[in-house]
């Protein structure tokens, strides 16, 4: 699985091609924001001490990362910020033997303080740049596995694709895009109302996005499927990625009869997410 997520190489083009900034890290997955002053805030993985190993709990025997590592999330900017130091292990369980919480989003917040999306763990922090400590701390029931956490106004409120994988007491599983304020309420939510839920649901990756007109742009990212909602929830624009691809060109052997044996081999048109930019944002793009 590790195949499918990792990352490595992080860079920054101009509309040529040429390389302006380039870092590496074999571990880095999922998240990179670079800032403007260059400074590169993103995702990765450290190996974990033999002791706070043995503080994650659960796991599947033969799971393990070769040698019996196990990692845990990491976030890297000039000084990182360490999952497995500033949490309690035991909060979560470690079905992925390249550790639990899995750190999917990082992004800066007005106050330069960095927010954080665990999925496994269905918690959103925000941390302290400069001390490490949590500051704020969302989870279960009202996020479940979620996405793409970020700020989007000067109050503070914070938009997530909230996926709802093992939702509590919700037998049917479904996804919503909401907007939460500081004190953990829900001031805006677009969920699918037409068929249970069952017309938007994405159990993995996705993203949301809000446009300056007021609408949100949602990506449902396991179906390929990309919409624009309005505020009062009405779908306004909608894509879906017709083409469909596997991972081969990115696996060993040994990876793609594991993803064979776990019925994870199929070929698929998912997107981890999905941005509209405005034209005068990218003014080399040329309409055919």
């Amino acid at each position: 699985m590790w195949a499918k997520y990792r990352g490595g190489v992080m860079m920054q083009l101009d509309p040529s091609g040429k390389i302006l900034r380039q870092y590496s890290d074999p571990y880095a997955h999922h998240d990179q924001n670079h800032l403007d002053d260059g400074t590169l805030l993103y995702t990765t993985l450290e190996p974990l001490t033999a002791d706070e190993a043995a503080r994650v709990r659960g796991g599947i025997p033969g799971s393990e990362a070769p040698g019996g590592i196990i990692y845990g999330d990491c976030i890297k900017l000039v000084d990182p910020w360490s999952v497995s130091n500033n949490s309690s292990s035991a909060d979560f369980d470690g079905s992925n033997g390249k550790g639990g919480a899995k750190l999917l989003c990082v992004s800066f917040d007005s106050e330069g303080n960095i927010i954080a999306s665990t999925r496994n763990a269905s918690g959103v922090f925000i941390i302290s740049r400069q001390t490490g400590e949590v500051l704020w701390h969302l989870t279960a029931p009202v996020v479940c596995q979620q996405h793409c956490a970020h700020q989007i106004n000067s109050a503070g409120d914070i938009l997530i694709l909230d996926n709802g994988v093992f939702r509590p007491e919700i037998s049917v599983p479904f996804s919503r895009a909401i907007i939460v304020s500081r004190d953990k309420q829900i001031k805006w939510e677009y969920k699918d109302t037409t068929t249970g839920g069952l017309g938007f649901f994405t159990p993995f990756m996705g993203s949301a996005q809000k446009l300056e007109n007021g609408n949100v742009l949602i990506c449902e990212a396991a179906t390929g499927r990309i919409m624009e909602v309005t505020e009062d929830g009405k779908v306004v624009w909608e894509f879906i990625v017709p083409q469909l691809q596997d991972y081969k060109a990115v696996m060993s052997k040994d990876e793609l009869a594991e993803m064979e044996r776990i019925g994870f081999s199929n070929q698929s048109n998912a997107i981890f997410r999905a941005y509209k930019y405005r034209p005068e944002e990218v003014p080399w793009v040329k309409e055919d």
